[in-house]
C-alpha cells in the first residue's frame, strides 16, 4: 500500500513579530507558545531565532475586539526552522495567525542547511582619475598593423 505524498516531511520557516505591547519580560512567553504549537504538532526544530525588536518599515494597523485600530511602529522579529509533514503544516500556521499577540507571520518551504550569509559589506568607491589627466589623442600618432600584431603576441604569449 502506498502512502499518500501529502505526509511528506518538508522543511519550513516561520518568521513572526509580536506586538511590542507585551513587553520585555512578555515575548519570551509569547514565543513559548509559538515554539509549543509546532512543537504540538510533532515538528523537530532545525533552528531559531528568539524575538528582538524591530522598528517596522510601516506602521500596521490591526482591528481590536471593540472595533477599533491599534497602530504599531516596532514589533518583536522572531523565526523558527522546523522539519514537519505537510498534511499538518496549514494547522500549525492557522494556530499561530490567531495567537492573539502575534501582529503577521509567514511561512515558507526552505532547505535544511543555513542560508543566512551574514551582512554584506559596504561597496567599495573608487576614486576616479581627474578629468584633466586626460591624454590629448592628437599628441598620440596612429599604431600600424606590424606594432599591434607584435603586441597582441606579447599578450597572449604562453610563459
Amino acid at each position: 500500500m502506498e502512502k499518500d505524498h501529502d505526509d511528506r516531511l518538508s522543511v519550513y520557516e516561520i518568521g513572526y513579530l509580536i506586538t511590542a505591547s507585551v513587553g520585555e519580560e512578555g515575548v519570551s512567553a509569547q514565543a513559548d507558545a509559538v515554539r509549543k504549537i509546532v512543537n504540538d504538532a510533532g515538528a523537530s526544530t532545525i533552528s531559531e531565532e528568539a524575538p528582538h525588536r524591530v522598528r517596522l518599515a510601516y506602521t500596521i494597523r490591526r482591528k481590536t475586539v471593540a472595533g477599533s485600530y491599534e497602530k504599531h511602529d516596532d514589533a518583536y522579529f522572531g523565526w523558527i526552522k522546523f522539519e514537519l509533514g505537510s498534511d499538518k503544516v496549514e494547522a500549525v500556521k492557522k494556530s499561530i495567525e490567531i495567537l492573539p499577540s502575534v501582529l503577521r507571520m509567514l511561512l515558507t518551504t526552505t532547505v535544511r542547511e543555513n542560508t543566512f550569509l551574514g551582512k554584506r559589506a559596504p561597496a567599495m568607491i573608487m576614486p576616479r582619475a581627474p578629468l584633466t589627466a586626460a591624454v590629448d589623442k592628437k599628441d598620440v600618432p596612429p599604431a600600424s598593423v606590424e606594432e599591434m600584431d607584435k603586441s597582441i603576441d606579447e599578450m597572449v604569449k604562453e610563459a
